[in-house]
């Protein structure tokens, strides 16, 4: 998975296979034969999660510092994307892929506990409740047959998006060490891109998504060695196209 990633990640590729290779580590051997039956299915969209997160770390010189919440980051896809996934499968294994979700969750808070990083819950709470509630009102969005653009749709995809990657860049800096007003701005980035990779999911045009995605490029301005994570970003930006990250739409 991590050797075939088609952007630039060359600087975090060891950190990126030991975050994979620790998540193994962490299922047991039958979780981890099922999963198996679905990653294909998401292609290279993992790793996307903790790449975020260990290239703000790396702002600080402390990508290997932020592992565990690139572990962390990546569950909590993996669980999303298993919950959305039964709308695309048919029969008796769309409650199987829903289960896998759950099992995924359930093992977040037991690493959370065997890392003594239980502080981390009630923040993780806070971000898939905040999640889940951006991919219902998207919904409800679509059904009402509203605009693809404006304020709503804005706001809902800084729930549905913004919510995750400023998770990622926040938690990426913090554990790296890096102060409280550099913290900020990188969750400030994370909100931002994902508002802008949101849009283009969404299908709306270049002229509407791309001042978003420099808006956020423009909160990292004076941060010293953005340069990996900017690329990053314009880079996933520009790949997406129907991606099936956090299963838009």
């Amino acid at each position: 998975m991590v050797e075939g990633y088609p952007f630039s990640v060359n600087c975090i590729q060891e950190d990126l296979k030991n975050v994979f290779a620790n998540f193994r580590t962490w299922l047991n051997a039958d979780a981890a034969v099922l999963l198996d039956r679905y990653l294909p299915v998401f292609g290279v969209d993992p790793v996307t999660p903790p790449v975020f997160v260990l290239l703000s770390a790396r702002l600080a010189d402390g990508a290997g510092n932020a592992l565990l919440p690139a572990l962390f980051m990546t569950i909590i896809y993996l669980a999303m994307a298993l919950h959305t996934l039964p709308r695309q499968i048919q029969g008796r294994d769309r409650q199987l892929v829903i289960l896998e979700g759950d099992y995924l969750y359930a093992h977040l808070s037991f690493i959370l506990c065997q890392t003594n990083c239980l502080h981390l819950q009630e923040r993780f709470s806070r971000l898939i409740r905040g999640m889940n509630e951006g991919s219902v009102m998207r919904r409800f969005y679509r059904q009402e047959g509203r605009p693809q653009a404006g304020d709503g749709l804005v706001e809902i995809l800084g729930r549905q998006y913004g919510l995750f990657f400023a998770e990622c860049c926040e938690l990426g800096g913090l554990f790296a060490g890096l102060r409280q007003e550099e913290t900020d701005l990188l969750r400030r980035f994370g909100q931002e891109f994902g508002v802008a990779y949101g849009c283009k999911e969404a299908g709306l045009e270049v002229d509407f998504y791309a001042p978003l995605l420099e808006r956020a490029l423009d909160c990292l301005n004076s941060l010293e060695g953005k340069e990996d994570l900017c690329t990053f970003a314009r880079e996933l930006v520009a790949a997406t196209s129907g991606n099936r990250f956090l299963a838009a739409g």
